[in-house]
């Protein structure tokens, strides 16, 4: 995905803001809802958070290694 490596950068770094918004949305309403809503909020963003990496994330760091973050090496 995304022969150029620049393009490929910036849609990395964008996914990345999101994923972290994602979990600051979780930490900011944790202990406005109760544990069933948060139970299901969670799991959803869970999902999206995995289909993101598996679907555009991984593709992109398979074709451009560089971009992989060293704790990330196994």
């Amino acid at each position: 995905m995304f022969e150029n490596p620049e393009t490929a950068e910036y849609v990395i770094r964008i996914f990345f803001d999101i994923n972290g918004q994602m979990n600051e949305s979780i930490m900011t309403i944790q202990s406005k809802i109760n544990a069933d809503e948060l139970h299901a909020f969670k799991r959803t963003v869970g999902h999206v958070m995995y289909e993101v990496f598996d679907k555009i994330v991984e593709p992109i760091r398979k074709r451009h290694p560089s971009l992989r973050p060293p704790e990330m090496e196994a």
